[in-house]
């Protein structure tokens, strides 16, 4: 039978003690530092009529519910390396009643080691720990040193932040860095099953959440996760604090009503990128670092598309102070329970949802707002080699982001450099030469690890076949130039020609496709523009056999008409010349219209 005791004398002090049941009526009560206070079932601390008051400065094992009645005192003196609760039960103990006012009803130090790793100590309410949060009982941190021999369950148990109505925020007031401890080690897939702090995962949630103050500029964790996603910790690495202890509230989010889990869509604008992404081939936010200080100077590309992760979600931070720009930091999270679509050696990233667009109550899935001003929003673009995964700089087990300012919600997202063409094509064209062959001639501004070129051609424009090959560059931040002959063409044949990109690994992607044909008389032959690229001038040559007339417009890079102009050929060479120098740096298309057929040339303008 269950023994239970009611005290209501005052000034009861509590040496050494064990119980079914506890239940303080009015009482005035100390838990002596030193002292162990065993209680089987549940611990109930209730005023009655007068004012009941525990001073918890020894240990209190708990394995049933914890429940501090309304207007109760539930408090440590803070002289005591010990003032702790420790719940050391099993199944599910609950937290109730009032412990949310730091001073009067909260708990000093707080122990999760209960007697399995299942095991669930359930917040009903919210909570405040002044001192230190620790899972497992072998724990030592500037608020807790054990001075008397308790349970010992082995590190089992987790800390949930919601029950069946509402979401609870458990505040940690100690602002050491040490103030949680006895958390799995932050990392990515190792899948830990106990000792972390779980949310409830719902989509644009602002309730709950693990909340801890943060008073130095230095790395912080968050070790949370929810039921269905397990542990997905983060760390915070600031560099920035407002002055005054100010807190940060973080919680992860499920991506059950969004299968791929990735909030908002990338901004398939990258502003001040050379070369301007993206292209049909290159969807997503893509920029081209000619050189990347963390890999030995190599150029590197930086891909990021909402592809590449499923079956995930996104975490969502706030903070006291928030939105005036007093935080910053970079970010690492440490997923576990997601899908990777392509090789997890490729570049991932951690971005931050732009805070101006949304806040920590919003379903960021629901806004039509994209990530791309955020991404443009670091502190440089060399930002975006130093935070980023696989890049060269980042060495840690985790997803960086940064630099970042103030809260929001952050999501990973990855590279598929399976449908990344690296190379920025200039033109391609095919010209018929004096009425004998066809010279097919491209070029490229930048290559990166790029084997070489299959010319394909086609006579019905649908069925091609591989009639030569041509060595790439490589890795090329330089304009490359490149051609081939076909002679085996017969006259009055349209023949149509693409090329296949292929990469060092093996990887392609196939070009547009352009035509031309041979006649058994005239001839009429454009040149590319000579020089090019240019920064003042430039002019291309006409070979005919008859004179003609041919009107020239040049075209900007979105299409608009700059010249049209109207040029009275003779039979034999002819120069055309181009003034560029009010042109701005940029990709010029000039259309060449004849009687029978149009013809397009590419000028590149750089003032470098």
């Amino acid at each position: 039978m269950k023994r239970n005791v009611l005290l209501t004398f005052l000034a009861i002090p509590i040496l050494g003690f064990s119980q079914n049941e506890f239940y303080n009526k009015g009482a005035e009560v100390t838990i002596q530092a030193g002292a162990l206070l065993h209680v089987q079932g549940t611990f109930t601390n209730d005023n009655g009529t007068t004012n009941g008051d525990i001073e918890n400065d020894g240990t209190l094992e708990v394995k049933g519910d914890f429940d501090n009645k309304a207007n109760t005192t539930f408090k440590s003196s803070g002289f005591s390396s010990d003032a702790v609760v420790k719940f050391v039960g099993s199944g599910t103990q609950h937290i109730k009643g009032s412990m949310n006012t730091v001073g009067t009803s909260s708990f000093f130090n707080m122990i999760v080691d209960q007697v399995s790793a299942a095991d669930t100590v359930e917040m009903q309410t919210d909570a405040t720990v002044e001192g230190s949060l620790m899972f497992g009982s072998n724990q030592s941190t500037l608020s807790y040193f054990a001075s008397v021999a308790s349970t010992d369950n082995g590190n089992h148990g987790i800390l949930k932040t919601y029950d069946n109505t509402s979401e609870h925020i458990l505040n940690i007031e100690n602002g050491s860095v040490d103030a949680i401890s006895g958390y799995p080690t932050l990392t990515m897939n190792g899948a830990p099953a106990t000792s972390f702090v779980v949310s409830k995962g719902s989509r644009g949630s602002a309730s709950g959440g693990l909340q801890r103050k943060i008073a130095n500029q230095i790395p912080y964790e968050f070790p949370i996760g929810t039921v269905e996603n397990g542990y997905n910790a983060v760390r915070l690495n600031f560099t920035n604090v407002p002055g005054g202890n100010q807190s940060v509230k973080g919680k992860f989010c499920d991506g059950t009503t969004n299968p791929r889990g990735y909030v908002g869509t990338i901004n398939q604008t990258c502003v001040g990128c050379t070369p301007q992404y993206p292209t049909p081939d290159n969807p997503g936010y893509n920029r081209y670092f000619p050189a990347n200080p963390c890999n030995s100077n190599q150029p590197q590309w930086l891909i990021l598309e909402e592809s590449g992760i499923l079956n995930h979600g996104y975490w969502s931070f706030d903070a006291t102070d928030n939105n005036n720009g007093a935080w910053k930091y970079s970010i690492e999270v440490f997923p576990n329970s997601f899908t990777l679509e392509t090789s997890p050696d490729d570049t991932w990233r951690t971005l931050k949802f732009h805070d101006s667009n949304t806040d920590y109550g919003t379903d960021p899935s629901n806004l039509t707002t994209d990530w791309g001003a955020q991404i443009e929003d670091v502190s440089t673009p060399s930002d975006l080699l130093t935070y980023t995964r696989n890049a060269g700089c980042y060495a840690g087990n985790g997803v960086p982001g940064g630099v970042y300012t103030d809260f929001s919600h952050f999501s990973m997202h990855k590279a598929n450099s399976a449908n990344a063409l690296p190379v920025e094509l200039i033109y391609l064209n095919a010209d018929p030469v004096n009425n004998e062959y066809i010279h097919v001639s491209w070029a490229t501004a930048l290559e990166i690890n790029n084997d070489g070129f299959e010319v394909l051609r086609s006579t019905d424009g649908i069925n091609f076949t591989k009639i030569g090959w041509v060595d790439g560059h490589d890795n090329s931040s330089v304009i490359q130039n490149y051609s081939l002959d076909d002679h085996e063409v017969s006259p009055n044949v349209v023949y149509y020609y693409k090329l296949n990109q292929v990469d060092n690994d093996g990887h392609s992607e196939e070009t547009y496709v352009v035509s031309a044909m041979i006649t058994n008389a005239e001839t009429f032959i454009i040149s590319n523009f000579i020089p090019n690229p240019t920064k003042d001038a430039s002019k291309i040559n006409i070979t005919t056999s008859t004179a003609q007339t041919v009107s020239i417009k040049m075209y900007d890079m979105l299409g608009q008409v700059l010249s049209d102009k109207t040029y009275h050929l003779s039979a034999g060479s002819n120069d055309i010349n181009f003034n560029a120098n009010d042109l701005a740096d940029g990709t010029y298309t000039a259309i060449i219209n004849t009687a029978h057929k149009a013809y397009s040339k590419k000028l590149v303008v750089t003032k470098q």
